[in-house]
């Protein structure tokens, strides 16, 4: 993960949102203007504090997004929406995630893309935090603008890239991959959930999916020295 802030703008962020501060799991800010970027799939987890001295209402808004339709992100606060679209607010009005003088938001809400995309071109997303008056009609304050970046160059060694091959991306009962050194594979639906994971030898490797549901999957493999790779794959 990588963070690169718009430092022109950071005197201003923290002014401007002065009613509330957005800070990641480890109590990082995030400001008005930063890019947080990923080279693996990770979830950005995110708590919204009321730093003022009234209650505040809050929605997140989808702003944009390049090189991706959003339907393999998952965009949590308040409630969860597996897949978004561009214009969409979470939580969809009427409901606002109300927060009391000094009070956090709850743990669970997160910012996670698990598009891999065509493990070339960077997908980015762009959300935008808004306060409203208490009927979530009127927008008040100055919203907080941050990119989620995925960028598959950080997550791939220059000099080193994984060897495998996955025999047909379209599988039935069986996913074969023949693999030319030892890898750790963990499969994800389109949820985001954890469904699958396995150590892979050298050599030809065999995968039984008859216990999984029709549907699109995502494999992230990776190996010991820290590069990883993504892949789709259709179950029948």
């Amino acid at each position: 993960k990588k963070k690169l802030l718009f430092l022109s703008m950071v005197l201003a962020g923290f002014i401007a949102n002065a009613q509330y501060a957005v800070t990641d799991r480890a109590g990082n800010p995030i400001i008005d203007g930063d890019v947080e970027e990923f080279g693996t799939f990770e979830s950005l987890e995110f708590f919204v504090t009321n730093t003022g001295s009234e209650t505040i209402y809050t929605r997140i808004e989808v702003m944009s997004m390049t090189n991706t339709d959003g339907s393999l992100f998952e965009l949590c606060y308040g409630e969860c929406y597996p897949g978004i679209t561009v214009g969409q607010f979470v939580p969809e009005p009427p409901v606002l995630v109300t927060l009391a003088p000094g009070e956090v938001s709850l743990d669970g809400n997160h910012f996670y893309n698990y598009d891999p995309g065509n493990g070339t071109d960077v997908l980015e997303y762009v959300f935008t935090f808004r306060q409203y008056e208490s009927t979530g009609t009127t927008e008040i304050g100055t919203p907080l603008t941050f990119i989620y970046r995925y960028n598959p160059a950080l997550g791939v060694n220059d000099v080193s890239k994984l060897d495998f091959t996955i025999q047909s991306t379209i599988v039935t009962r069986e996913l074969v991959i023949n693999a030319n050194e030892a890898l750790q594979m963990d499969m994800y639906n389109l949820q985001g959930k954890l469904v699958k994971q396995a150590n892979l030898e050298v050599g030809r490797q065999t995968i039984n999916m008859s216990d999984l549901s029709s549907q699109v999957y995502i494999l992230q493999f990776s190996n010991g020295k820290g590069v990883s790779q993504t892949a789709k794959i259709v179950v029948k």
